[in-house]
């Protein structure tokens, strides 16, 4: 007797995992149905509607507790959304599971054949209407499932690979990171979970693509899948000056692209982490500034008048587009002042100790460098495209070359529809940011 209740002892010591984090893990389609032709997002040279399904599309929602919180990763295989309507699913979540909406993190992979999710084939009667409603209800109801189950302890383990698959979209010789960080989640030795983090845009297939597709992330997935088992989505990193090496082609490049990564990836080794029950997120902000002091109606109409006279684009309409712009911020003053700084959401989530860093919006891959620099006896994954895409974050040696970086530096406020250009003082304004929000994830430690 005295032994069996010895052996009880021991396994309710066991089953409660003292000290440890616990996992959910749910995956769910997002994908057009077979029939269904909408607009795809990211290439304005598209001039028809989606033919076909290259990669099916899913919302994978991780979330993690350590017994007193939780916090929900969900990553799209979607090209982006905008702050408002990533708000709005976000606080959908937060009304039908009870968890606070700082702690729903839902990023994009930036896939730029996936439906729009913004903009006229979206109002009633449009193309991607019905889409729509049923992706918003698939990520939300995902999430709550997710959310709302008790979760089970797992094992934490990180590995490190490089790929030449990306190379930087701007200029030949200009900054590149070839790293791939990769995080695996197992439960009973087997991996339910892996997160691959890379800078690239997944852009293998161009506009000359009408296909639904996940792209070089979908395929690497799924032989990476197939390698280790369980489920595989991508975090993408501060890609906003990387594309795939030999820049948009066809349905046949992602393919190409996707299984060299995964031949580099799968083979890596593996370093379990320290189960320590740490789960800590912090939540911040950023001022970025305009290139001017303050936004005013008459700033704003000087700006335009000059930019469309002047600017050299690969845009037709550009000065139309320019002049619509101003008309749409004008606008806005008649509800009152419009911010005179670009106001950043960064998250730092820190994980047995694996620090996992959030932004919103486009950062340039020198920053993902940077804040792997300033920690380099820490394990840093870097995502960009979360809670919203806003705007592209040039680095400072994009302000400087300038040449190729035109778009971003010069000419993007106007498709994103930000009041002003960004100053040449931000990249030191926000790289300051993503370094102290890191900071302070870690000081609980």
């Amino acid at each position: 007797m005295k032994r069996v209740w010895i052996l009880l002892l021991l396994l309710s010591v066991l089953s409660c995992n003292k000290g440890g984090l616990t996992m959910s893990y749910h995956s769910a389609d997002i994908s057009t149905t077979e029939d269904e032709h909408v607009v795809l997002a990211g290439f304005a040279a598209r001039d028809t509607l989606s033919d076909g399904i290259h990669q099916h599309l899913y919302t994978h929602c991780l979330v993690l507790g350590d017994g007193t919180q939780k916090v929900c990763i969900i990553s799209n295989d979607l090209m982006e959304i905008s702050p408002a309507i990533s708000d709005t699913i976000r606080t959908m979540i937060a009304e039908q599971s009870g968890l606070a909406l700082d702690n729903i993190l839902m990023h994009n992979i930036h896939t730029h054949s996936a439906p729009r999710s913004g903009g006229a084939s979206n109002y009633t009667g449009g193309t991607n209407r019905a889409w729509k409603e049923r992706m918003v209800a698939t990520v939300v109801g995902n999430a709550v499932k997710t959310i709302g189950e008790k979760g089970k302890p797992f094992a934490l383990e990180v590995g490190k690979g490089e790929t030449l698959i990306n190379g930087n979209r701007c200029e030949k010789e200009g900054p590149v990171d070839h790293n791939v960080y990769v995080a695996r989640f197992l439960q009973h030795g087997k991996p339910v979970v892996s997160i691959v983090n890379l800078a690239c845009h997944p852009v293998c297939m161009g506009p000359g693509s009408y296909l639904l597709s996940s792209d070089y992330a979908g395929v690497n997935a799924r032989y990476l899948s197939e390698a280790w088992g369980g489920e595989v989505f991508q975090l993408t990193g501060a890609a906003g000056n990387m594309d795939p090496a030999l820049g948009p082609k066809r349905v046949d490049y992602a393919e190409q692209c996707g299984k060299e990564l995964s031949d580099a990836l799968k083979d890596i080794p593996f370093e379990k982490v320290s189960s320590k029950g740490i789960l800590r997120l912090v939540n911040d902000t950023v001022d970025l500034p305009y290139q001017i002091a303050e936004v005013t109606p008459e700033a704003v109409t000087r700006h335009a008048d000059s930019l469309a006279a002047t600017a050299r684009t690969t845009f037709p309409r550009f000065a139309d587009d320019v002049m619509n712009w101003k008309d749409e911020i004008l606008e806005r003053f008649d509800n009152g002042p419009v911010p005179s700084k670009l106001r950043y959401h960064l998250h730092g989530l820190d994980v047995d100790g694996i620090v996992f860093f959030f932004s919103d919006g486009e950062p340039f891959c020198e920053y993902q460098m940077e804040a792997r620099a300033a920690f380099p006896d820490r394990t840093v994954f870097f995502a960009g495209y979360t809670n919203g895409q806003n705007s592209y974050l040039p680095s400072e040696h994009a302000y400087e070359v300038r040449k190729g970086y035109e778009y971003e530096i010069e000419q993007m406020h106007v498709y994103i529809k930000a009041p002003y250009p960004l100053s040449e003082r931000m990249p030191s304004t926000y790289r300051e940011g993503v370094i102290r929000t890191i900071r302070e994830t870690l000081e609980s430690e």
